[in-house]
């Protein structure tokens, strides 16, 4: 069950607080009204000055959110100068991390996890400069600072989905296994763990549990990020069902990419053209499904560059969206818009952050969900590798 949402009082607001008492203080001083005013004035020029940095964030966040421009690091970099709080250098860092210069948001990231006082920020801050590693590729680096984290008995639903994939991702089945299994006794997995346990499946060639997960991942659950169309595809090509691996290409074509993905918008692209293609499209779906573990990967495979242009007019040309689902779907009224994507952390510039610099200090955590549900201790990479409670 979510935890319910508390809101609570940062140093900012405290400071917010002690200035509206002072404003108000001052109307029981025996002195003439106009000094009254104009000492309020004063403080209210003061406070602004103080908090000076917030306005820069706020500016920030509202370029952020219409489009990444020069000015955005600018103000970032100024309200950093000035000085803002833990939770704002949070979402700094992270704005760098996804969409800027990833060493400079591991820069402001590292600085938060140093501070002693920045309390649970320090946690968002090392789950968030793992992903900032990962983009730099010191891989290894990534993987230690969420194990070390892990250890000291931090639990996140962010920490498990970048921990897991970056395992999966180099190749660690075992440990990743370990993690899937111990997270899955905690509760229900949500949609970034769930895919992760499904590319694990595919990585050890668990063709029939792969399509269990991403039945339920794509067409009941729609995720909302692009890898889980990907592995999703990549079932569905396994299976002989090249329409419906169109679609769903089509559909992870759509949603949000940021630099921290573990796939690309061309790659999807790519295996779009070469299945939709009849010319190719057989061997094509053979070279994927013979590189399943480079294809997961988002890596080039045998046969990844022998795309050829083709004739869009061709009646065996497959289209995303047009023969992909069976009437019994329902894909007319299946909502697979872009939305939050659940693999990654809930710190970007959006409007809470807008509304909390507004109100200078104000905080409201997100809620948490809760991870579901056990595999053979002898399975590492051999067949037998069902991750369920029932085996």
């Amino acid at each position: 069950m979510p935890n319910v949402q508390q809101k609570k009082f940062n140093a900012g607001a405290l400071v917010a607080l002690a200035f509206i008492a002072a404003m108000v203080g001052v109307y029981f001083i025996p002195i003439n009204f106009w000094f009254r005013i104009g000492i309020d004035f004063l403080l209210v020029a003061l406070f602004i000055f103080i908090r000076r940095g917030y306005g820069y964030f706020y500016r920030a966040a509202t370029l952020y959110k219409n489009g990444n421009s020069e000015k955005v690091w600018i103000l970032m970099e100024k309200a950093l100068k000035v000085g803002v709080d833990n939770d704002r250098k949070v979402s700094i860092g992270s704005a760098y991390v996804q969409v800027g210069d990833p060493k400079r948001g591991i820069e402001i990231l590292e600085k938060v996890m140093a501070d002693p006082k920045a309390g649970s920020f320090r946690n968002t801050a090392a789950v968030t400069c793992s992903m900032g590693y990962w983009r730099i590729g010191e891989v290894d680096k990534a993987i230690g600072i969420l194990e070390e984290l892990r250890e000291s008995g931090y639990k996140d639903d962010n920490l498990s989905i970048n921990l897991e994939s970056f395992l999966l991702a180099k190749g660690d089945l075992k440990r990743a296994k370990e993690l899937i299994t111990a997270r899955r006794k905690e509760g229900v997995e949500n949609n970034g763990l769930l895919d992760n346990r499904g590319w694990y499946y595919i990585q050890m060639g668990n063709w029939p549990k792969a399509k269990e997960v991403y039945d339920e991942l794509i067409d009941d659950r729609t995720a909302k990020f692009p890898e889980a169309y990907l592995h999703g595809a990549q079932v569905s090509v396994h299976f002989g069902d090249t329409a419906q691996a169109v679609d769903r290409l089509g559909w992870g074509i759509s949603k949000r990419f940021s630099e921290i993905c573990l796939t690309r918008k061309a790659y999807l692209e790519q295996l779009l053209s070469g299945i939709s293609n009849p010319k190719t499209r057989e061997a094509f779906c053979k070279a994927m499904d013979e590189a399943a573990v480079d294809v997961s990967n988002s890596r080039p495979f045998p046969g990844f560059d022998d795309v050829e242009e083709f004739d869009e007019d061709d009646p065996e040309v497959m289209v995303p969206g047009t023969q992909g689902l069976k009437a019994s779907d329902e894909a007319d009224d299946i909502d697979r818009s872009i939305d939050d994507d659940d693999r990654e952390p809930n710190t970007d510039l959006d409007d809470d952050d807008d509304a909390l610099a507004q109100r200078l200090g104000y905080t409201e955590p997100a809620d948490e969900e809760i991870p579901h549900t056990e595999l053979d201790e002898d399975d590492e990479r051999e067949p037998n590798t069902d991750l369920d409670d029932e085996e």
